[in-house]
């Protein structure tokens, strides 16, 4: 392990409009905002090689700012024509995955991805394979999982090469991915709307539709410990296996979710930073002048 990495907090860190950062080592108490210019958003956060980094967008390009404590960061940018905008960013072995397209598209969203070791100097754009762009990005079993716009599931183990399954359908569209379990028995879990659920130990083969309840969007899940926790707009899904779950109806639940330290951190509309034991009631312990878009833990 770099020695950076070594030396690192242990941090909760939020990014979203107007360029703004902010940490909190328990989620509850959290640093003075850093914001950027008026019109840059950061959609995407991830922590890895002992770095926290942040990924979004400004104007015609892509954005990145990379910090070592949440406190000191470098910016970045890279010129995406106005057509190749970064939507998530995840972390595997030595290395930062950013992936995208065009999300105004009608037709074919050109999907790329960029890679990293430090969150500053990122590669050239590489297009990859498929006509919809993938949003979220889980890493498990030596592969990335993605999921997208139309229904898109997609596997790759190398961050270049993507595998899509077949026949998909855009009611089985999912917004967030996860991969949780011990060892072998790991497996990927995906939500989506209406409380939708599904499961794939490799990321190619996905287990029947698993439906919720009407208007329930399942916006973010996480794997916290021993469990799958998926949080949605109502109701908080929980399941040890991802087949059997339990469903409890919640209070003012974020859109976007993290765990660590064995508390759940989310971010909610319009600059609300928000904390709970048990992701199904949930306290306000921020809000701030700009919204948030995303949270991590690392």
């Amino acid at each position: 392990m770099p020695d950076s990495a070594a030396k690192s907090p242990a941090l909760f860190i939020a990014a979203g409009h107007q360029g703004v950062r902010i940490t909190s080592p328990d989620g509850k108490t959290w640093s003075p905002e850093q914001t950027g210019k008026e019109g840059e958003v950061y959609r995407a956060v991830a922590f890895g090689n002992g770095r926290y980094v942040a990924a979004g967008t400004f104007g015609g390009k892509n954005i990145f700012a990379s910090s070592p404590d949440g406190k000191k960061w470098e910016t970045s940018s890279k010129d995406g024509k106005y057509s190749m905008y970064v939507r998530g960013l995840g972390f595997a072995k030595d290395a930062f995955l950013a992936i995208g397209g065009d999300p105004g598209s009608v037709g074919g969203s050109a999907p790329f991805v960029l890679t990293t070791p430090d969150g500053v100097t990122w590669s050239d754009y590489v297009k990859i394979s498929g006509k919809h762009i993938l949003r979220r990005i889980a890493w498990g079993k030596d592969r990335f999982v993605g999921v997208g716009d139309r229904g898109r599931r997609s596997m790759s183990k190398d961050c270049l090469q993507w595998e899509d399954v077949a026949g998909t359908k855009a009611i089985d569209t999912l917004i967030d991915v996860t991969y949780g379990g011990a060892g072998e028995q790991g497996i990927f879990v995906g939500v989506g709307l209406h409380g939708l659920r599904m499961t794939s130990v490799d990321g190619v083969k996905w287990s029947e539709r698993i439906p919720g309840e009407e208007g329930e969007h399942l916006n973010s899940i996480v794997w916290a410990e021993n469990r799958f926790v998926a949080v949605g707009a109502g109701a908080t899904y929980s399941s040890a296996d991802g087949v059997k779950w339990n469903r409890e109806a919640n209070q003012e639940a974020p859109t976007a979710v993290t765990y660590g330290n064995g508390v759940f951190v989310g971010a909610s509309w319009k600059g609300r930073l928000l904390r709970s034991a048990d992701a199904i009631k949930w306290e306000q312990v921020y809000k701030g002048e700009f919204n948030f878009e995303a949270v991590a833990f690392g």
